[in-house]
């Protein structure tokens, strides 16, 4: 007899069907024993008042059984006879009951978890209701809502004033907290993880070991950090054990990234007539008529066979005949068919045509009364859109916490982390794979004209035929292949702690921080590469060893008696860093293939190393004081940092601070007439912090080595280099705030506002100095800056029933930043894009117009104007702004054009809860800034990038000049490619689903959520190029600008994750 065969019910007797089969009658039967024993329950819920709780969500924990309380708070429904009933509304507390009784009577209470809820501040913590500077907590949850890969990257949009702008694959984003105050040093905030300062350490934290971060945003929270605390702290506290079970957690995702967009140039159709109309020329009644010049290069308004093997390109630039065979073939059967154009996608070719990213992480947390241990570890492996770059990271944690006895705490904790990464050929220059397509009209669009990559790109061959001329015969695709580099880095962070608990409120605490970090880079150009050009090949590599240590004796006293609260913190701090880089370069190797493991061969070489050193001193002393019930709060701190980079005299400086709260929602009055503000608290506060700007050394003249001649023998002088400097100090900033925390509706509708003004001096700048002191110039504190902002912070709870839940987070800053004064008096400083007046990085240039010049009769008069005073303007040049109207574009016409930096920045996630779905939709976006998108070489080349209807004859309303051959050009031409950076961005939208509490009992385990996300979805810009946000972090061209060309597109990611709890 075959089994299989067998029939029984509804089944087949096989093993794929049996499990199934018997699954589905265990849930009948479960299900028709609980219909058997359910009863109806009744009851009433009320808040303390006696009042009524509408709209309060009832239900048996595990099943999907419950209903909510009607008007009179009143509900009924059928439940099992055992189990336990949750009752939850927005604020109160939820309470558990077990089911047994018919009828329930429940008084909720309301919920103070956010008032009790702890913040973790510098030196200590916090309740949240008793801040009174501005302070922003980012929570576990929100921040690995975006699936981020750094903490830095996880703070974008959500806190306000908080500016997180442009990562790359292996470089972290820039972050600016209130905008910029310095206009020469660093505006990075200081990052604290697990109470020790860090640098380095900070990207290779692993997200998921986050329990929160703290964003110190005024000075009275961040003068407690003294001379570090200037542009904002941000505290990092990592996960530690729990007292319980073990808990065991994975969560994990698989990608694959896409680019977002191409930037849009033109094909080989119209590109070849864009050379053409380069080449016509126009004959002009005056009166907005025209015919065409018989003796131009290009004397036919259609196009012709004969013309085509006469343009200025395929007769000068065109060195491998490629191009005119390619036009050729259009016109075989002595027709003109642009289809058979040959061309190359130059821009796809620069490119993956996907990326796979993975990332990994597990953790496991356990603990007792007395020990509390926590575990981590994870790996990464991001790829990237430019072909063979990539990022691999490895970490792990351990947080230790020990109670010894009954007064004595101590623990540790240590990350490690090991990461590799490779960049490929980078974008921002003009000779790499990704910058010269955009310029080459051998390889000039999507499919350009010309530019096969196995011919006229063949690497034994280099040929590319660049617009700028001759002078590039070399492939830059090659780099893809021919160059090799990897850089690996290790860091290892670890901390101790003692805390000691006497008597009376009174306790001690040491830490102990160290941190080691080496890294090894590796470079290899060959000699037919970008970089090389055909000459000898270049290998290089470079070591850096740092370390550092931290130790810190903390004092804290507390003391409450009848109505008023004491804190007090004193602090003293010791801190000490030491870096040793080593490089070296090889040029000329024998052997190629060797790369850079053979550089001991090479024909030239040079060697560098060096050392720097720096040590810190500080005390600090801080009283927190509270009265009734801490509804009046004062604060105030003293820093007095002492460091090893200022010269005797200026080593020591002090910043104190001072702020008040006032939680007018505690007040009688207040309670009996406003009922529907359950939170209202009104802060202020004064403070002043530092920026350790000064370099090590940069105080004492430097003395420089330099090789000569003397007689026939070569030998070492020495000269000084710089001069001795020895008033430096630290860049300091004392800023007001003044703030309201609000909530609304038992916690609907919560939220913080906040004003400031930061006023910044003793800036480092350089100061001219007399020809006659042998030196240029000589850095001091003389500059000074100014910040004035709004932010904003609300959460909502929009709708909640049963099964319901949508809430939103929203976040909004505006910052004007400007400069009150420069060195030596100026008021303006044009090469540094420094304006009395304005912010720092502002943008200083001619004005295009909307249009370019016609050859309407007005036009041509007005050009005739100009051209007497020696300008040459024709029919479809560039069209500028003549401030003062006397017919010359001279710098009398330059104006502001705009500024780097966003005036506005906004965030907004959107969580919306189904049962066991979920869906978060989040947002951001940033306003106000200007990008400044420059290609940088040849106009026909600048032209090319610039996808769009030029000017012609035919077609006079537009801004895009007329086409120009080789690198022919007028002057100003730079006005031309400032756009509008504002941007609006879509970046994560993530729809997850929750395995039910009975199906994960049935698999043991404790739970599991299955999610998809989109990240990089859409964004709303007229940007023109790649990405708007990019420009924030540009850096300075060779016009001295901060250059958004050539920066990376944005890659949008498919992600597919799970989240597993044991």
């Amino acid at each position: 007899m075959n089994k299989r065969n067998i029939q029984g019910g509804f089944f087949r007797y096989n093993r794929k069907s049996l499990f199934p089969g018997l699954l589905l009658l265990l849930f009948c039967l479960l299900s028709i024993q609980a219909f058997a024993q359910n009863r109806t329950i009744r009851g009433t819920i009320i808040d303390v008042a006696g009042e009524p709780v509408i709209g309060a969500n009832v239900q048996v924990k595990g099943l999907a059984i419950g209903s909510i309380t009607d008007v009179n708070g009143e509900f009924s429904f059928e439940a099992p006879q055992s189990g336990t009933l949750v009752i939850s509304y927005i604020g109160y507390k939820t309470q558990g009951l077990p089911l047994g009784q018919n009828n329930y009577n429940i008084t909720l209470l309301e919920d103070s978890e956010t008032l009790e809820e702890v913040v973790v501040i510098g030196y200590g913590v916090q309740k949240k209701r008793d801040l009174t500077g501005a302070i922003t907590q980012v929570s576990s949850e929100k921040l690995m809502a975006t699936a981020p890969t750094t903490i830095q990257e996880a703070l974008r949009g959500k806190a306000a004033g908080v500016m997180v702008a442009g990562a790359g694959l292996n470089s972290d984003p820039m972050i600016r907290i209130r905008g910029n105050r310095s206009i020469s040093a660093s505006n990075d905030p200081l990052f604290v993880i697990d109470g020790i300062p860090s640098s380095s350490g900070v990207s290779t934290i692993n997200p998921a070991d986050v329990a929160s971060m703290e964003v110190l945003k005024d000075a009275s929270a961040t003068a407690i950090y003294g001379s570090r605390g200037a542009n904002g702290v941000i505290l990092v506290t990592t996960k530690k054990g729990e007292e319980g079970k073990v808990s065991v957690e994975y969560s994990g995702y698989l990608s694959i990234g896409k680019r977002d967009n191409y930037r849009r140039v033109r094909n080989p159709e119209e590109y070849l007539e864009y050379l053409r109309e380069a080449d016509r020329k126009y004959i002009y009644d005056g009166v907005g008529g025209y015919s065409i010049d018989p003796t131009a290069v290009y004397p036919s308004e259609s196009p012709s066979w004969e013309y085509d093997q006469q343009l200025e390109y395929i007769a000068s630039r065109d060195l491998s005949g490629y191009v005119l065979e390619s036009v050729r073939q259009a016109w075989e059967g002595g027709s003109y068919n642009p289809a058979n154009l040959r061309g190359f996608d130059w821009q796809g070719a620069g490119f993956r045509d996907q990326s796979i990213s993975q990332n990994h992480s597990i953790s496991v947390r356990s603990g007792t009364k007395t020990t509390k241990l926590f575990i981590s570890g994870s790996f990464m492996d991001n790829e990237g859109l430019t072909p063979r770059s990539f990022r691999t990271r490895y970490t792990l944690r351990m947080n230790l916490d020990q109670q010894v006895g009954k007064y004595i705490t101590v623990g540790a904790t240590s990350n490690f982390a090991y990461w590799e990464f490779y960049n490929g050929t980078g974008v921002g220059g003009n000779w790499n794979p990704l910058g010269t397509p955009y310029y080459s009209p051998g390889g000039s669009g999507e499919y350009g004209v010309g530019g096969d990559v196995t011919q006229v790109g063949d690497p034994a061959l280099g040929l590319v035929v660049h617009p700028t001329g001759e002078g590039m015969l070399w492939n830059p695709f090659y780099d893809f292949t021919g160059n090799k580099g990897k850089t690996k880095r290790n860091q290892i962070d670890a901390t101790l702690y003692a805390q000691i608990k006497l008597n009376n409120g009174l306790s001690y605490r040491a830490n102990f921080g160290t941190n080691y970090y080496s890294g090894q880079a590796q470079s290899f150009n060959a000699s037919e590469s970008t970089q090389q050009k055909h000459g000898d090949a270049l290998a290089s590599q470079s070591l850096a060893f740092e370390r550092g240590w931290t130790f810190e004796n903390i004092l804290s006293y507390s003391k409450k008696w009848g109505e008023h609260d004491l804190n007090l913190t004193a602090v003293q701090s010791s801190q000490r860093f030491i870096q040793e880089p080593f490089s070296g370069e090889a040029l000329g190797l024998p052997i190629e293939s060797q790369l850079y493991y053979s550089m001991g061969t090479a024909t030239e070489q040079s060697v560098s190393s060096g050392y720097t050193q720096w040590t810190m001193m500080s005390w600090m002393g801080r009283a927190i004081y509270g009265f009734k019930d801490n509804r009046y709060m004062l604060t105030a701190s003293l820093r007095y940092d002492g460091s090893s980079r200022l010269a005797e005299g200026h080593k020591w400086v002090a910043f104190p601070s001072a702020s008040l709260a006032w939680r007018v929602s505690d007040e009688p009055f207040f309670k009996e007439s406003i009922q529907f503000i359950n939170n209202l608290k009104l802060r202020a506060g004064y403070g002043k912090t530092g920026n350790s700007a000064v370099s090590p050394y940069q105080t004492i003249g430097k003395i420089v080595s330099s090789r000569y001649t003397w007689g026939e023998q070569g030998v070492v002088g020495y000269a000084p280099n710089s001069l001795s400097n020895n008033t430096l100090t630290w860049e300091t900033t004392g800023q007001y705030n003044l703030g309201i925390d609000f909530g609304l509706f038992k916690g609907r509708l919560s939220g913080t506002i906040d004003v400031y003004q930061q006023n910044t001096y003793d800036l480092l700048m350089p100061r001219v100095l007399p020809e006659a002191s042998g030196f240029s110039s000589i850095v001091q504190n003389v500059g000074e800056t100014q910040n004035r902002g709004l932010e904003v912070s609300l959460e909502t709870v929009n709708f909640h029933t049963k099964d319901f839940k949508w809430t939103t987070n929203l976040q909004f800053a505006t910052n004007k930043e400007k400069i009150v004064k420069l060195a030596s008096g100026l008021e303006e400083d044009v090469a540094n894009m420094w304006f009395v007046g304005y912010p720092v990085d502002t943008y200083y240039d001619y004005v295009n117009t909307e249009s370019v010049w016609g050859y309407s009769k007005e036009d041509m008069d007005e050009m005739s104007e100009f051209n007497k005073n020696g300008l040459s303007y024709k029919p479809g040049d560039l069209r500028f702004v003549d401030l003062n109207d006397d017919y010359k574009i001279d710098d009398k016409d330059r104006q502001i054009r705009g500024q780097k930096m966003p005036k506005w920045t906004a965030g907004m996630g959107n969580t919306l809860n189904y049962k066991d779905f979920d869906l978060y939709i989040f947002m951001y976006g940033m306003f106000g800034h200007t990008v400044y998108s420059d290609p940088g070489y040849g106009h026909d080349g600048r032209m090319n990038t610039r996808y769009g209807s030029y000017w012609t004859p035919k077609n006079t309303q537009t801004n895009i000049r007329k086409p120009t051959k080789g690198d022919a050009d007028q002057p100003h031409r730079e006005a031309y490619w400032y756009n509008s950076g504002n941007f609006v961005r879509i970046s994560d939208i993530t729809f997850g689903y929750t395995l039910p509490e009975s199906v994960n009992n049935f698999l043991g385990i404790s739970r599991a959520r299955f999610y998809v996300q989109l990240q990089n979805p859409f964004t709303l810009t007229n940007y023109p190029n790649n990405d708007p946000e990019g420009s924030v972090k540009a850096t300075r061209n060779y016009a001295n600008k901060h250059n958004a060309y050539g920066d990376p597109t944005t890659t949008k990611n498919y992600m597919l994750g799970l989240n597993l709890t044991f």
